[in-house]
């Protein structure tokens, strides 16, 4: 048998080959991980636990992870910036396809590069950071709930009288964009009369008590309606009115339909608030980053400037609850679990169409 001898250079060849080959079917990127059958790992930065809807989100994100073959790694900041920081550096050390970040405020932009230069996905879930390279936004239509609030407060009013504007925090791209609704709808109507027009940093409600106090007092009670942008803030408007027998007499606007809103809603004192179908968006974000992970292409409603990119952006239907659908809402919009009759109508009488 002739035998063939292997030069040096021919070996060395050969060892540069192997070793090529070896790195083209490493494990650990995101398209591996969705060819080999490997779980896609999407890390989860919340932004707090005390808002009872964010629970809601990720129950429904883990509902769905199996079905995208996906495993979740959830981290709560409860509103601290730094922490939110640490949070998202833990997460990249593990290894996370994509990221799903709920921002504490929108300059969160080195935390966004952070993923980047790891090479990890970010989609930015309900709010949206400045100048921050987001490859998706996950989002209701914040213009739409100040739409829909504004609309409320001038059908009930008739179209006249004195408002009180009360905004969220400035530094959140959701409460931007429920004020620039305000800003389109009500400043510029010239029937109305605003009277005071207030942000409130971190939706407090304990500020909101006081601006809708001052206004009261600057203006003998003579106000008509409260254009509020949470249900938080509503609290506190609510407190407020209820302090100068005013119930049930102005306006009461609110976001989330929370449990003491819907009972505020019942009792006749805030007059509507608007629900975002939270099952939907959780999906709609959970979808995305997955897709992004695996290197597939997104689908999506438009984009959205944050001062570096214009953003591809995906939204949620929201829709506004008052008296006349607050039973459906319980009954049949809400999640299992959110609220019930009982709770909503404590101390009252249960209407029919409730029960």
């Amino acid at each position: 048998m002739k035998k063939y001898k292997i030069t040096r250079g021919a070996f060395l060849l050969i060892v540069l080959m192997l070793f090529v080959v070896g790195c083209g079917t490493k494990s650990g990127t995101s398209g591996d991980a969705e060819a080999s059958g490997d779980k896609v790992k999407i890390g989860i930065a919340m932004k707090t636990e005390v808002q009872p809807r964010w629970k809601y989100e990720i129950g429904f994100m883990e509902e769905l992870a199996e079905e995208l073959n996906a495993e979740l790694i959830v981290q709560w900041a409860n509103d601290d910036v730094s922490k939110q920081g640490n949070q998202v550096e833990n997460l990249l050390s593990q290894g996370i396809d994509a990221l799903i970040i709920v921002p504490v405020t929108d300059k969160i932009g080195p935390f966004v590069q952070s993923a980047k230069n790891e090479g990890v996905p970010v989609v930015s879930y309900d709010a949206l950071p400045k100048e921050s390279d987001i490859d998706l936004f996950v989002t209701r239509d914040n213009y739409k709930v100040g739409e829909l609030q504004a609309e409320a407060a001038l059908d009930f009013t008739d179209g006249k009288g004195n408002y009180t504007v009360l905004k969220g925090d400035p530094a959140t791209s959701v409460a931007q964009g429920i004020a620039e609704a305000y800003e389109e709808i009500l400043v510029s109507n010239n029937d109305i009369e605003i009277v005071a027009d207030q942000w409130h940093q971190n939706w407090s409600t304990e500020e909101a008590i006081n601006t809708a106090e001052n206004a009261l007092s600057a203006n003998k009670d003579d106000i008509q309606a409260f254009v509020s942008s949470s249900d938080g803030i509503a609290m506190g408007v609510a407190q407020a009115v209820k302090g100068r027998n005013l119930e049930g007499e102005v306006f009461i606007s609110g976001l989330d339909v929370e449990l003491g809103s819907a009972k505020l809603i019942a009792e006749g004192v805030q007059t509507m608030s608007v629900w975002t179908m939270i099952d939907d968006q959780a999906q709609k974000a959970l979808t995305g980053a997955v897709d992004l992970a695996n290197g597939d292409e997104i689908s999506t409603d438009d984009t959205t400037d944050n001062g570096l990119k214009e953003v591809p952006t995906v939204y949620s239907d929201v829709i506004a609850v008052d008296s006349d659908n607050l039973c459906e809402f319980i009954n049949d919009i809400a999640p299992e679990g959110w609220t019930t009759a009982e709770e909503v109508f404590e101390g009252m009488e249960i209407p029919s169409e409730c029960q």
